[in-house]
């Protein structure tokens, strides 16, 4: 064998392996995803991970180092789709109300990822650690409501005010349309489009500066 077939096995071997990594994160990953969602954070351990996931403990050990961090990186993930959908659809088209729905619509296609985000707690575990909101890179992501926000005002489309307290107003009011669908659907709450189109135009014209 020729030393350049030896280097091309090496590297092939060293690309399935990576490969075999990659696919053994996502499975323990998805398996984590359904716990949280399911059982809360207390209720999730690395070891009832493992079992969901077909593998020992140790092997998720290899890629994180705690339950928080696995929790964290399926935040992460999560997030870094919602933005992304958020960015490509006022690409297309700037419009608030628009933004908005795409939002809920988001949340309200992966009720298992809203549970496991928005009904499990962050707990800091030692001193000195931040939360996920203040250090996630892709929580910078929801800038795009102040964007959508500030060009509305510069175009007098609503009041003007601070982008950001605005967008804790839209995002908190979306949050509870999408929590009340998700955790309440049992209660009868009509048609879901028509639900969600008033709540948000009832939103964006309370910001304007006609009332």
């Amino acid at each position: 064998m020729t030393r350049g077939m030896e280097v091309d096995k090496d590297s092939s071997q060293g690309s399935r392996r990576r490969r075999k990594a990659e696919e053994s994160r996502e499975v323990i990953l998805r398996a984590a995803r359904d716990l949280f969602a399911s059982e809360g954070y207390a209720g999730v351990s690395m070891r009832k991970v493992a079992e969901r996931a077909g593998c020992a403990p140790a092997t998720i050990y290899s890629f994180f180092p705690g339950k928080r961090q696995l929790l964290h990186q399926i935040w992460e993930d999560v997030f870094e789709e919602l933005t992304g959908d958020l960015k490509s659809s006022y690409a297309k088209d700037a419009d608030l109300e628009k933004l908005c729905l795409v939002y809920l619509d988001f949340w309200l296609d992966r009720p298992s990822d809203f549970r496991a985000i928005f009904l499990t707690e962050d707990h800091l575990q030692v001193p000195g650690e931040g939360y996920f909101v203040d250090n996630s890179p892709t929580m910078s992501g929801l800038d795009i409501f102040c964007v959508a926000l500030s060009e509305a005002q510069e175009r007098g489309d609503i009041e003007p005010g601070d982008p950001l307290e605005m967008r804790s107003v839209l995002l908190c009011s979306m949050h509870g349309v999408a929590l009340g669908l998700i955790t309440i659907p049992e209660y009868s709450w009509g048609d879901v489009t028509r639900l969600k189109g008033n709540t948000v135009r009832a939103l964006v014209r309370g910001m304007r500066s006609d009332g």
